[in-house]
């Protein structure tokens, strides 16, 4: 065997480094939706899920075409390359982001409906103009919501 047919990439070393590719891409947009989500930021957050999916789409083709591409020779059976290495490492990390995403989307919600339930539970929070629609100081001649 070559020295030239040794380096020269194969398609299966093709499709690991393009599946590498997408999930180093996909950590940015946890990290992006990290930032979203501490910010409250939701135009953010629902561009970068759209993100999200598109590039998930993009991974499930790749894995798809690298389950029916024919199988390796048998010395390449046995060993994992320094690229699959790298693959199946952004793939842990990969998914330590976006568990650590979910906890953050969860403790979000959390203290968005605590905010929700105590400004609901406050009277002035209820009763902020009068019925001309004009602003109004608590407690002077108010129009309350009913709901």
């Amino acid at each position: 065997m070559s020295t030239l047919s040794q380096q020269t990439p194969t398609e299966s070393d093709l499709l690991v480094q393009g599946m590498l590719d997408k999930m180093l891409a996909f950590q940015s947009l946890l990290l992006e939706e990290q930032d979203a989500i501490r910010s409250l930021s939701f135009g953010q957050f629902t561009s970068v899920t759209t993100r999200k999916s598109q590039l998930l789409d993009e991974i499930r083709d790749l894995e798809q075409q690298r389950r029916h591409r024919p199988s390796p020779e048998l010395p390449h059976q046995t060993a994992h390359t320094t690229m699959e290495e790298k693959l199946i490492a952004a793939i842990g990390e990969t998914d330590r982001l976006n568990r650590f995403n979910a906890t953050l989307i969860g403790q979000s919600l959390e203290f968005l409906h605590g905010a929700l339930k105590r400004w609901q539970r406050s009277p002035e929070s209820a009763a902020l103009y009068s019925s001309s629609g004009t602003a109004v100081a608590a407690g002077a001649g108010l129009v309350r919501a009913k709901g």
